[in-house]
């Protein structure tokens, strides 16, 4: 995974680091061993994901239309989908 993601380093690619339905942009900005690291426009954190976290890396040179659930107010060449921790809280 990480030979991938590092063809993308320093590229803008589309991730749902915010919420887990929602594809954004972020620049990459490292790939090492075991994780990726990102940052959106929203504020200046920088976000480091394990690799393990990757649900799908979908690739399409013209922009990948993001379909179903996932929403997103633009094409990426290259887009991560992550998993995020759902906790179920009983009412």
């Amino acid at each position: 995974m990480k030979t991938l993601i590092e063809t993308q380093l320093g590229n803008e690619i589309g991730i749902n680091i915010h919420s887990a339905h929602r594809i954004e942009s972020a620049t990459l900005l490292a790939a090492d061993e075991d994780y990726f690291s990102v940052k959106t426009g929203d504020d200046e954190n920088i976000f480091h994901v394990p690799y393990v976290n990757i649900v799908k890396v979908i690739e399409n040179p013209d922009g990948v239309t993001v379909s179903g659930f996932f929403k997103s107010h633009k094409t990426h060449p290259f887009v991560i989908k992550i998993g995020h921790v759902v906790e179920y809280v009983p009412t």
